[in-house]
């Protein structure tokens, strides 16, 4: 039977070991609920610092959207005005109709939706056709263009034979690539391309205008036509290029 004395010792060595272990579950503990604590304030840290980061990220696409929807109202306005240099419209095309029609583009672009929501990648197909009309509402000759029905539809080849036929300057070659690509091409890089394709246009319709006494009235229709046509593909094009 054992003494006292030895149980004693027996509880006392025991109650050691249960303390021990009991103080090596507290350090354990401790050190992971600071290595927890430590991780958590690191990461709110890492958040403090990228909050204005994603907050500046969350504006800009804000603003983004805002200025998308300006520009939708913006481009509505324009498209209205070129009306009449549509195919089926019924307004009669004379000098008198494209300067008035130059004048509403310029009180467009002057608006406080027009230029200054006006993209680089449109801004020279707008100034082709602002060129063009004030050209030929400046020709000391009274004339009208001739918008029939027999042409309805064939305006592009129409425009491609005065380009190959009775001008000759190396730009046309350049307004016929233009010209293709809004026929053939999936806009995917259009506002990579679209600012050198609106340079390349623009010259190239300033020297088509330069020609105009030498144009019948069923081409001068065409060219008016395209020339608006084609600006009206752009502001679909650059609007769309900012949806995807």
């Amino acid at each position: 039977m054992l003494d006292l004395s030895t149980i004693l010792n027996v509880v006392t060595m025991v109650l050691v070991a249960l303390g021990g272990y009991a103080l090596l579950l507290l350090r354990t503990g401790t050190e992971a609920a600071i290595k927890t604590s430590a991780v958590e304030a690191a990461k709110a840290a890492v958040e403090q610092v990228q909050w204005p980061k994603e907050l500046a990220r969350e504006l800009q696409k804000t603003r983004g959207v805002e200025r998308q929807e300006l520009r939708f109202k913006s481009y509505g306005a324009l498209w209205k005005e070129l009306r009449p240099l549509a195919i089926y419209d019924p307004t009669i095309i004379d000098k008198k109709v494209v300067g008035d029609l130059s004048s509403k583009l310029s009180d467009w672009y002057f608006s406080d939706s027009g230029d200054l929501l006006l993209t680089p990648q449109a801004r020279d197909f707008y100034f082709a056709l602002q060129d063009l009309l004030r050209a030929t509402s400046k020709s000391l000759e009274e004339w009208e263009a001739d918008r029939s029905e027999e042409a309805a539809g064939g305006e592009r080849e129409i425009f491609i034979h005065i380009l190959r036929v009775k001008t000759t300057n190396a730009t046309n070659g350049q307004v016929i690539d233009v010209l293709d690509y809004f026929k053939n091409s999936t806009f995917e890089d259009w506002q990579k391309e679209a600012t050198s394709l609106g340079e390349k246009w623009r010259a190239g319709i300033k020297n088509v205008a330069a020609n105009w006494k030498e144009l019948n009235a069923k081409e001068r229709f065409a060219l008016l036509q395209q020339v608006g046509s084609i600006l009206r593909s752009t502001l679909v094009n650059d609007l769309d290029s900012r949806l995807r």
